[in-house]
């Protein structure tokens, strides 16, 4: 049994949800963020502390974007993660890495500052410019349905990205061919049943 650790809506989200897509039974394991440097099971699947983590079966891997990637190559072949050969891969693998590397990591600055940060830091200036970043990166995700052709893990990792972007506010600079990429993904059954599993962000 597939063992996930943290639940959506953080990036745990990308690993539901991509199980989801693909059918495969798994289960979410409750990891306490404040204390989960004492939980030796969780430590092992990620010795950074970070979520969300995998363990499938002696197999533990961490960050979001290379489990999707381990879940494609282990339990594929999937058109959610082309092969290298694909006309489709170019885009499939790099959009993959975008979502987490260009667009969603800035924006952790941005909820540090405004959830964490003293009450007079929460709107500084890093934080005004990791949305700013984030957003002017947003006109490439609108040239078609989806990023590869076809719907693939790349608009999962894409996806999560576009919907903690709407968490801290800025879903109003999107352009309307966004917006609905954002309205499709969010139809998708394997989404809907991810997102049910989601836990309150304390």
């Amino acid at each position: 049994m597939i063992t996930v650790y943290g639940a959506p809506p953080t990036r745990a989200l990308r690993v539901v949800w991509m199980l989801e897509e693909m059918e495969l039974p798994y289960e979410l394991r409750a990891v306490d963020f404040a204390r989960r440097l004492e939980d030796s099971e969780f430590m092992a699947a990620s010795p950074t502390g970070a979520f969300p983590a995998l363990r499938d079966g002696d197999t533990r891997l961490m960050e979001s974007c290379a489990i999707l990637e381990y879940l494609g190559a282990k339990f594929g072949p999937t058109p959610l993660a082309p092969g290298i050969n694909a006309p489709n891969y170019p885009a499939y693998i790099s959009f993959l890495h975008f979502g987490e590397t260009s667009l969603a990591a800035p924006l952790n600055v941005t909820v540090g500052s405004r959830f964490f940060g003293p009450e007079a830091e929460r709107e500084n200036f890093g934080a005004r410019l990791a949305v700013a970043k984030s957003a002017a990166l947003l006109g490439p995700l609108s040239r078609g349905p989806y990023l590869a052709g076809d719907f693939t893990a790349a608009d999962i990792s894409c996806g999560w990205a576009l919907g903690l972007g709407h968490w801290l506010g800025f879903h109003d600079r999107l352009a309307p061919p966004l917006q609905a990429y954002v309205a499709r993904l969010a139809e998708r059954p394997a989404y809907q049943r991810a997102m049910s599993r989601a836990q309150p962000l304390v």
